[in-house]
C-alpha cells in the first residue's frame, strides 16, 4: 500500500512539474511508444492550412486569418420545417399564441450569432481547436 501511494505523489508531482514548463503533457507516440519529434514550422504550416481547408469545405467561412492561427464562423441552420409544423398547430388551436409565436421565431432568426471556433498551432507545432 505505501509503494501505491508513493507513486501516486510522485505521479502529481511529475504532472505539476511538467505544467510550469512549455514542453506538451502528452507528446505525440510512435508504434514503439517513442516519443516523436515536434514537427518543423513548415509542416505546422501545411497540416493548419489542410486543416483550415477542411473546415472551410465544410460550410465554415473564415473571419479573421494569420500565419499561425484563424478564426472561422458558421450561422446556425434554420430549421424551417418544424416550426412550420408548430404555428399551424398553434394556428389551428389559438391564433394569438400563433402569432406570438411567428414573432418569437422571426427575432431569434434574425438575431442568431454565428458559431465561432479558433484554430491555431500550439509551441509543439499541434493543431488546436478551441
Amino acid at each position: 500500500m505505501a509503494s501505491f501511494w508513493i507513486k501516486f505523489v510522485d505521479g502529481i508531482k511529475g504532472i505539476y512539474s511538467r505544467l510550469g514548463s512549455s514542453s506538451s503533457m502528452h507528446p505525440l507516440l510512435d508504434k514503439e511508444a517513442i516519443p516523436l519529434p515536434a514537427p518543423t514550422p513548415e509542416e505546422a504550416r501545411k497540416s493548419f492550412r489542410e486543416a483550415l481547408t477542411d473546415y472551410v469545405a465544410r460550410g465554415w467561412t473564415i473571419e479573421i486569418e494569420n500565419e499561425f492561427d484563424a478564426v472561422i464562423s458558421k450561422k446556425p441552420q434554420f430549421r424551417w420545417f418544424l416550426k412550420l409544423v408548430v404555428f399551424l398547430i398553434l394556428l389551428l388551436i389559438f391564433f394569438p399564441l400563433a402569432i406570438f409565436f411567428l414573432l418569437v421565431v422571426l427575432v431569434r432568426g434574425l438575431t442568431a450569432k454565428p458559431r465561432r471556433l479558433r484554430i491555431y498551432i500550439d509551441p509543439d507545432g499541434q493543431i488546436q481547436v478551441s
